[in-house]
């Protein structure tokens, strides 16, 4: 088969289907930012492959079609955040060459801002706040920590933020972290 009816093929098939693809889309997304990259996929990938001559159901090929393409690209985005968080975590290490005199004057910085946070917050929002910042986990590692779900760790760091600027910005500057 030739390229441009390779093309016009896929052409027809996005305009006598397309609003469906569309609703295919998102219902198989989370991310509204996706559904634009994953039908140009579709169409690129309808170019490539065009659909099998004998169809009875051409909604339910693109349907599974659609569903493969959403976790290949979930999965390509997982693996780029994973060699970022990676790349992220060496360069941290390798930039970290304080002084012993640093690390101690560091370590005891980091203790009184969570001890200031724990006393300033509920004990569930402290945590959050410590997990995230102190130690420096994402939300979903923080949310596993702490046996709840990512959502709720984000509202928890999301109020207690609000209470700690709250706090401070009810102290003297100079008084706000010397507790």
């Amino acid at each position: 088969m030739e390229q441009h009816e390779k093309v016009e093929l896929a052409a027809q098939v996005f305009s006598e289907h397309g609003p469906a693809i569309r609703a295919i889309i998102r219902r198989q997304t989370n991310n509204r930012d996706n559904e634009d990259d994953i039908y140009q996929n579709l169409y690129l990938s309808l170019v490539a492959n065009p659909l099998p001559s004998p169809l009875t159901n051409t909604l339910a090929y693109l349907n599974t079609v659609i569903k493969n393409d959403v976790i290949d690209a979930a999965r390509r985005r997982k693996s780029y955040q994973d060699m970022i968080s990676r790349y992220a975590l060496h360069h941290r290490q390798e930039e970290v060459d304080d002084t012993p005199e640093e690390r101690i004057i560091h370590h005891e910085e980091a203790r009184r801002i969570a001890e200031f946070v724990k006393s300033s917050l509920p004990e569930h929002e402290a945590r959050a706040i410590v997990e995230r910042y102190g130690c420096g986990h994402n939300t979903a590692d923080a949310a596993k920590n702490m046996h709840v779900k990512e959502r709720t760790v984000s509202r928890y760091l999301c109020v207690g933020l609000k209470r700690i600027r709250k706090t401070i910005a009810a102290m003297e500057p100079e008084h706000a972290l010397s507790r």
